[in-house]
């Protein structure tokens, strides 16, 4: 495999700290000091670093704050040997990652990703990101993990809710697949946990694929990733969403617009809106904490609200274009350029025709 891609472990017990070597910080989300079992397993690194989950904890400006502690902590260590184990969801690991990568020009990073999310996504590939003018992601390093530990009793063990909004990621990567990814997530019974860590490898493969083909975004192919993601951010951070609902929200809007700019015939689109999935996305989401957002009830504000933040969009190509990701059929995206103000008129038939 390719350098970008981590050596992957499904464990079915938390790896032994011991196994990580003498010089290792841990970086964890402080909400595991709540969880007897899992605190009794942090406590054996006598070096840690806890933080607070949040889109808060990637701040540029609060960086030097955190950066200048975790030096003083860790003053002592061999930069050589200095191994940085994260363990957290998608916020942590990007905080943990960009660490990694800039201490003493970079040291050996190790994912232990706690939601299904970042099992599915955020641990992978190597992009690391802080927040900056609140716009996300705006800087950050490439720097893939050496190692990425998938553990069955913590994922398992994740609420309702985290698995909800793992739905987006996990139908992202179902669409832009298809092939058996697809097929599989189609024919499942039920969108529980134990659904999620069947899928979870091939969701992770699929990945690394398109990872590997353009590991640093140099050939636009790894912008395929982005797919439901360009309105997705807009959610997000205007809402303050989960990034996953947010994701789910934006992969409606991208489907619906790749119909409506005749990307996807009218007999695919509608097999898609009536997939088994798809249905079942639904039916999650009434059980969910999300149970009263609609999917597109978001598009009810003024659309030139949108605006400022497509502005600050990385993918942008130029002052009034980017690019987006559209969907012929599952397995055939397609990326074109568009600008920036076709969005106002296409998120207003949206919010006309869905109410």
């Amino acid at each position: 495999m390719a350098s970008f891609s981590s050596r992957l472990n499904f464990v079915s017990q938390w790896p032994s700290p011991k196994k990580f070597g003498d010089d290792v910080l841990l970086i964890y989300d402080r909400i595991f000091d709540r969880h007897p079992k899992v605190a009794s397993w942090v406590k054996q690194f006598p070096i840690r670093y806890a933080v607070k989950s949040g889109e808060d904890l990637k701040s540029l400006q609060s960086f030097p704050v955190h950066m200048n502690t975790i030096l003083q902590k860790t003053h002592h260590l061999s930069a050589r040997r200095l191994k940085i184990v994260v363990l957290g969801g998608g916020s942590v690991g990007d905080f943990g990652g960009f660490v990694a990568s800039v201490y003493k020009r970079g040291v050996e990073l190790i994912h232990i990703p706690s939601t299904w999310l970042s099992a599915m996504d955020s641990a992978h590939g190597g992009k690391t990101a802080l927040n900056a003018r609140g716009a996300k992601n705006q800087v950050g390093t490439f720097y893939p993990a050496k190692e990425v530990y998938l553990v069955k009793p913590l994922l398992l063990a994740q609420p309702a809710e985290r698995g909800f909004e793992a739905l987006g990621e996990l139908i992202k990567m179902a669409l832009l697949a298809g092939g058996p990814l697809y097929r599989k997530l189609n024919a499942v019974s039920t969108l529980n946990a134990g659904t999620l860590w069947q899928l979870l490898p091939l969701v992770i493969r699929e990945k690394y694929k398109i990872v590997q083909k353009d590991p640093e975004e140099k050939k636009g192919l790894r912008h395929l990733l982005n797919f439901g993601h360009t309105m997705g951010h807009v959610f997000e951070a205007h809402y303050g969403l989960p990034h996953g609902v947010a994701v789910l929200a934006g992969l409606q809007f991208a489907m619906e617009w790749s119909y409506q700019k005749g990307f996807m015939n009218q007999k695919d689109y509608l097999k898609l809106m009536q997939a088994k999935f798809w249905q079942k996305a639904v039916k999650a989401k009434q059980q969910s904490a999300w149970k009263n957002l609609s999917m597109l009830a978001l598009l009810s504000e003024k659309p030139q609200s949108f605006v400022r933040y497509l502005e600050q969009d990385k993918k942008k190509t130029s002052s009034q274009d980017l690019r987006f990701v559209f969907l012929k059929n599952p397995g055939k995206p397609v990326i074109a350029e568009v600008k920036v103000q076709d969005f106002l008129p296409e998120i207003a038939r949206q919010q006309s025709f869905w109410g």
